[in-house]
């Protein structure tokens, strides 16, 4: 049965280079402005010149990309521990509550993650101003904890289902009650979960642009910082920027799967 699903040279090639261009378009245009992020040249454009870390030391000490980091870790952050709180308690309910129209209630609750986000970003927009609210960060973290959960419920309730439910009911025969049960026998056990997810959602809050674009006014993100310095005329400084911020949102996408690979295995 083994050798009948076994896949053939040809499908084995024809995979191969799938999968390397797919590894191409992703990655060449990134390796592309990590190479010109130490190129003296202010244009991306060949020969390669003199080789050189000034764009990085322009980076840290532009205030401008300070402010819009510091904005963004305030926001990710935020939204980090929200959607984590949130999407824990959902996450429970949908693996353990039984009630009518269940299934309707998840695919609901995993809805967001086929609206693209400009709608989402425009939706809200509207919304929020139809109320009398201005856009500030506050209303971007709103936004990103709609876009985000859906992935953490994902984790967390995959989690969740592996636990044995005989556990808390042994703890409710003693006398515990669910929320007790719940701080003292699940979260221990969804411990490397959660923070597997918190990375997750932090790393997808720190990075997104639409839903911030539309959201906010003058507290401008880290990448509404390097798409305005875009639009408005190219800054090499951009490339080391963007090294930067690719390196880092690697490091937190890495640390998150280890996480969750080492709670597979437990």
């Amino acid at each position: 049965m083994s050798g009948a699903m076994e896949a053939s040279p040809l499908q084995r090639a024809v995979l191969g280079v799938l999968f390397s261009t797919v590894v191409a378009v992703v990655y060449l245009p990134i390796l592309v402005m990590i190479v010109f992020s130490f190129n003296s040249g202010r244009f991306q454009t060949m020969p390669f010149r003199r080789f050189i870390t000034d764009w990085y030391g322009r980076a840290v000490f532009d205030q401008q990309y300070v402010d819009g980091l510091l904005n963004s870790l305030t926001l990710s952050g935020s939204v980090c521990l929200i959607s984590t709180a949130i999407a824990f308690l959902c996450a429970y309910s949908l693996v353990n509550a039984e009630f009518p129209g269940k299934t309707l209630v998840t695919a609901f609750v995993l809805a967001p993650l086929a609206v693209p986000l400009v709608l989402i970003g425009i939706s809200m927009r509207l919304y929020f101003v139809s109320l009398g609210l201005e856009p500030s960060l506050g209303l971007a973290a709103a936004g990103q904890v709609i876009y985000v959960m859906p992935l953490a419920i994902l984790n967390l309730r995959n989690r969740i289902a592996q636990i044995p439910k005989s556990q808390e009911e042994a703890a409710w025969t003693l006398g515990a009650s669910r929320l007790r049960s719940m701080l003292e026998i699940l979260l221990p056990n969804c411990k490397l979960a959660l923070i597997a997810t918190g990375i997750l959602t932090f790393t997808f809050a720190f990075d997104e642009f639409v839903i911030a674009y539309f959201l906010t006014n003058f507290s401008i993100t880290l990448p509404i910082k390097i798409w305005t310095s875009l639009v408005t005329g190219f800054d090499p400084t951009i490339n080391a920027v963007g090294t930067l911020v690719f390196l880092f949102s690697m490091a937190l996408g890495l640390a998150s799967q280890l996480l969750l690979m080492r709670e597979a295995k437990r």
